[in-house]
C-alpha cells in the first residue's frame, strides 16, 4: 500500500513539473502564431545603361514643366518649336568650359546658361552640348565629361526631384574641318562618355540618330539646314522624338516588401 502510495505522489509530482513546463511555453506559442511584419522599400528598375524607350506621347501639359538647355542646335526649337510653353535656352557655339560665364542668347542682362539651370523651377530638364567641342582630342573629352559632370551634380543638388534627360549628339552630315573618318570616330568618343555619365548618375539619356537618321546614319537631309542645324521640318521630327521618349517613373519604380 505504501508503495502504491508512492508512486501515486510521484506520478502526481512529475504531473505538476509538467504544468509548469507548459505554461513557461505557452507565451512563445503565442507570440509564433502573430502576423509576420515587412520591410517595405521603392526599387527603381529602369535600366540607366539603355536609351530612353518609345512612350506614348506626352501632351502639350507636359511642356509646362519641361526645360531645354544647350548650344545651337537646341535653339532650332526657340525658332521653330511649337510648344510655347516650353522654356528653350541656348548659347551659340557655346563651350562647356565656359557655361558659367558666357551670356546666354536673347538675355542682355549677362543671365548665363549655369544660372538658368539652377535657378528653374521646371521639372523636366534637357542637355544637349557637345558639337563645338568635337574637334579636340580623345584625352580632351575626359576633362570635358568632368566638367559635364560639374554641370549634372549641380543640377541634381539643386532640384534632387528634377528628371534630367541627356541628349547624345546626333550624326550630322559634315563638320567643317573634320571628315570622316574621324567624324564618326569623335562622336563615339562623346557618346561613350555621355552614357556612362547617365548610367552614373541616374539620369536618362537620348539617342536621337535611332530615328532622326537615314540610311547611311546621319541626320536626314530635310532635318538640316547646313548638316547640323535643324531645319523647321527638323525641328518638328526632334519635338515628336522627345514628346514620344519620355520616362514615366511609375513604369519602373515599384514598392517591394521583404
Amino acid at each position: 500500500m505504501k508503495k502504491i502510495t508512492g508512486m501515486i505522489a510521484l506520478a502526481l509530482l512529475i504531473s505538476g513539473c509538467g504544468s509548469q513546463s507548459t505554461a513557461a511555453v505557452s507565451p512563445e506559442s503565442s507570440a509564433s502564431s502573430e502576423p509576420a511584419k515587412y520591410a517595405c522599400r521603392l526599387v527603381d528598375y529602369y535600366p540607366y545603361s539603355d536609351p530612353v524607350p518609345s512612350s506614348d506621347a506626352a501632351d502639350d501639359s507636359y511642356y509646362d514643366s519641361a526645360l531645354f538647355a544647350g548650344d545651337s542646335r537646341m535653339g532650332a526649337l526657340y525658332l521653330y518649336g511649337t510648344h510655347k510653353n516650353a522654356q528653350v535656352e541656348y548659347v551659340t557655339s557655346l563651350n562647356l568650359f565656359l557655361i558659367g560665364t558666357t551670356e546666354a542668347d536673347n538675355h542682355d542682362d549677362g543671365t548665363t546658361l549655369e544660372q538658368i539651370l539652377l535657378d528653374t523651377d521646371r521639372s523636366n530638364i534637357y542637355l544637349m552640348f557637345g558639337i563645338n567641342e568635337i574637334r579636340n582630342t580623345e584625352s580632351y573629352f575626359d576633362n570635358w565629361i568632368d566638367q559635364y559632370q560639374t554641370v549634372v551634380s549641380e543640377i541634381l543638388e539643386a532640384h534632387p526631384d528634377a528628371s534630367v534627360y541627356v541628349i547624345l549628339t546626333y550624326h550630322p552630315d559634315s563638320i567643317s574641318g573634320l571628315e570622316e573618318p574621324d567624324l564618326s570616330e569623335h562622336l563615339q568618343w562623346i557618346n561613350t562618355r555621355l552614357i556612362s555619365l547617365a548610367e552614373k548618375n541616374y539620369i536618362y539619356y537620348l539617342d536621337t540618330d535611332n530615328g532622326l537618321d537615314d540610311e547611311n546614319g546621319t541626320i536626314r537631309d530635310e532635318y538640316v539646314a547646313d548638316g547640323l542645324h535643324f531645319t523647321p521640318e527638323g525641328a518638328h521630327a526632334f519635338e515628336d522624338y522627345i514628346a514620344t521618349h519620355t520616362v514615366r517613373s511609375e513604369n519602373y519604380v515599384k514598392e517591394v516588401c521583404d
